[in-house]
């Protein structure tokens, strides 16, 4: 399992900095996590194959998560010939068909290549490769509006990606304090360092990466990095992770 921090800004792109987009790849398959920034450029400059995205999970509806989606499906209704297809996993019903209806005001012209589902609570996906399991958050006004972390499942290896969560990190999920991870990809944008570290440092994880960055943070987690009882990374846009 590699996991590749494609874009890691916050809300907006900085310089240097895409917004969020993490990919997963197992056995030569790709998943993606979130689709904010630049993702269609950042793995073709890259040399990866956008043909080998099996799945996309949208974490939540903001603009920074989801915008470019319409540049991974044009890839796969355009200029995929070979048959593949795409499962795109959406947290909204209202969403799915606000997206459709912006593909064919984008004059897309068929849609058999794209898979849509609504995401809910429980395992979600299942491959040869990986089970995908989501975990509800309250990111979007306590709860007002559907969120999601995911757990992603090997074999034998286990990763959270928490997606944004509640500005008090009251949803972290309990289940990296219950279970024993490989990682976890943590956003570091709702996050009070003094409050949260103290929560974040019981999980039961190998290691943190955290992504979706709030530049205030930064300095202040490298400076407390040694009260982690496992290493932690303060990431950047293309860092590639073996787990």
């Amino acid at each position: 399992m590699k996991i590749i921090t494609l874009g890691t800004s916050h809300g907006a792109a900085e310089k240097g900095r895409a917004c969020s987009g993490t990919l997963i790849t197992v056995n030569g398959a790709s998943y993606l996590f979130d689709c904010g920034g630049n993702v269609e450029g950042k793995m073709t400059d890259s040399d990866m194959e956008i043909r080998k995205i099996r799945s996309v999970f949208i974490s939540h509806m903001h603009e920074d998560h989801a915008g470019s989606l319409s540049a991974i499906a044009k890839r796969f209704v355009s200029y995929i010939k070979t048959g593949e297809q795409v499962n795109i996993f959406m947290p909204e019903e209202n969403a799915i068909t606000a997206f459709k209806n912006w593909l064919k005001a984008l004059h897309f012209s068929k849609f058999d290549k794209l898979i849509f589902s609504l995401t809910q609570k429980g395992e979600i996906y299942r491959d040869e490769n990986i089970t995908v399991s989501a975990v509800p958050t309250e990111h979007l006004f306590n709860g007002e509006f559907p969120s999601y972390a995911f757990v992603v499942e090997t074999s034998d290896k286990k990763i959270l990606y928490t997606g944004d969560l509640a500005c008090d990190f009251h949803d972290y999920p309990q289940i990296v304090f219950e279970e024993d991870f490989d990682a976890i990809v943590c956003e570091l944008v709702h996050f009070d360092v003094e409050t949260n570290m103290q929560t974040i440092a019981k999980s039961r994880t190998k290691k943190l990466i955290f992504t979706h960055m709030a530049p205030r943070n930064i300095p202040t987690i490298k400076s407390n990095e040694e009260k982690f009882p496992y290493p932690v990374y303060i990431v950047e846009d293309n860092m590639v992770f073996e787990i």
